[in-house]
């Protein structure tokens, strides 16, 4: 993991209110891409049944209830202007590959530590692409 100061050295954080925050990196990677990320504090309702932690839960995709969690959003820009959604490991492609769900397996829950764990992976994932695959 890079260290928290190179890291932030790379980007423009923008925060939004209390639980919600952008981090706009200054660098192009290979693809001439811009990165924006969205980083959102979520502080679940499980009183009710109906919570989603609830529901991932009682349904197997968690083996816990989470009182909180990170929300993650990537917006990534290329050559032409387009904004694409890449590069984020919270969510993957279905198994019939017609869509995105959750990636449980970097459901984390809300810690500075968490936060800095996945601005560190999106960074590299996006440093490292070299096609231009979605």
């Amino acid at each position: 993991m890079e260290n928290i100061k190179e890291l932030e050295n790379k980007m423009i954080i923008e925060k939004m209110g209390e639980h919600r925050t952008f981090y706009k990196f200054t660098e192009k990677n290979k693809l001439g891409e811009t990165l924006t990320v969205e980083i959102s504090e979520t502080y679940p309702d499980n009183t009710s049944k109906h919570s989603l932690p609830n529901l991932w839960k009682e349904h197997g995709f968690t083996n816990k209830l989470y009182d909180s969690y990170l929300n993650v959003q990537c917006y990534v820009t290329d050559k032409e202007g387009t904004c694409w959604g890449k590069y984020n490991p919270t969510e993957k492609l279905s198994e019939n590959r017609k869509r995105k769900v959750i990636n449980f397996d970097y459901l984390l829950e809300v810690s500075k530590e968490n936060k800095q764990y996945l601005l560190d992976l999106i960074y590299k994932m996006f440093m490292k692409a070299n096609n231009r695959k979605v």
